[in-house]
């Protein structure tokens, strides 16, 4: 190593697909978000093409002692079955869909359930869990209309309850893990997170795109927004396959104009947009001048 660049491991981490994570925590195990990475084809509903992620499989995960789910719409559990059946992982969930998660995932071991609620501070093996009130974006599904089908993503009978709750319950959260390092997860509308990422001040902020209209310079505009409320060093964008999957280019595009405006406006904080399925690693460094 150069003596003149030191650096240590914050994280190791990287997005597979929707709002899905796999994190290896410093201490060795690895924490998975939202597990929804493969699923059955759908020529009856096209709209689930535009969340696909093709070629991965759960033999692509090696380890998971976590889950942690921000809720459960079939983009962001259609795989937790197959990873409760592999790994037998601690499932962290909110106490309102707990019991669903059981009923689902047949085999699993009723402890391995960690049910929390909003405003919570909870203790785990390499991690600290700080859990927020959460809303998803505004949709125009009934209990009635959703129960009618399964979803078209997961296609399964079994999963449409927990599906249809997810449009109820959403949970942000702030992991601080054991070497201090801190990550904020926001997964839908802002609902006051904004004045948690106040309080906490996060080094790395994991968001769900703002906004969807195809125009880069009034998109680069919202993360710049939330780049600024973030208090954070990095803001990583999530769920945005659907960019990647319908308009190859406009991700790039979006937030390299973003880091462009933080850099007019003389913000440090950073647009950090992975490539799936590729691993990343945060580092804290220093280097004489």
């Amino acid at each position: 190593m150069n003596d003149n660049l030191q650096s240590s491991t914050c994280l190791d981490f990287r997005w597979i697909n929707c709002q899905c994570f796999e994190i290896r925590l410093p201490g060795g195990k690895t924490l998975i978000t939202d597990p929804c990475y493969d699923y059955p084809e759908n020529p009856n509903d096209p709209v689930a093409d535009v969340f696909r992620l093709r070629g991965f499989h759960l033999d692509d995960i090696t380890a998971c002692d976590y889950i942690l789910l921000n809720h459960t719409h079939a983009d962001h559990m259609s795989n937790l079955e197959e990873l409760v059946n592999r790994f037998h992982p601690t499932v962290i969930c909110h106490s309102a869909v707990a019991a669903e998660i059981a009923a689902v995932c047949e085999d699993m071991y009723l402890t391995d359930l960690y049910p929390v609620d909003y405003n919570g501070t909870y203790y785990l093996d390499g991690f600290r869990l700080d859990t927020f009130h959460g809303t998803h974006k505004a949709q125009r599904f009934t209990w009635k209309s959703s129960m009618a089908a399964p979803d078209g993503i997961s296609q399964s009978e079994k999963l449409k309850r927990l599906h249809t709750l997810g449009s109820t319950f959403n949970m942000n959260f702030i992991l601080t893990l054991s070497n201090g390092f801190s990550l904020a997860f926001v997964g839908g509308n802002d609902d006051g997170m904004e004045e948690q990422l106040r309080k906490f001040r996060p080094n790395v902020a994991l968001r769900n795109k703002i906004t969807n209209p195809m125009d880069v310079d009034a998109v680069a505009g919202d993360w710049l927004g939330f780049m600024k409320e973030s208090y954070s060093q990095y803001v990583i964008p999530m769920h945005y396959e659907v960019w990647e999957n319908m308009n190859p280019g406009f991700s790039k595009q979006t937030f390299d104009k973003a880091n462009e405006m933080a850099v007019e406006e003389g913000i440090a904080t950073r647009m950090l947009w992975p490539e799936r399925t590729v691993w990343y690693r945060l580092f804290l460094g220093w280097t004489k001048l």
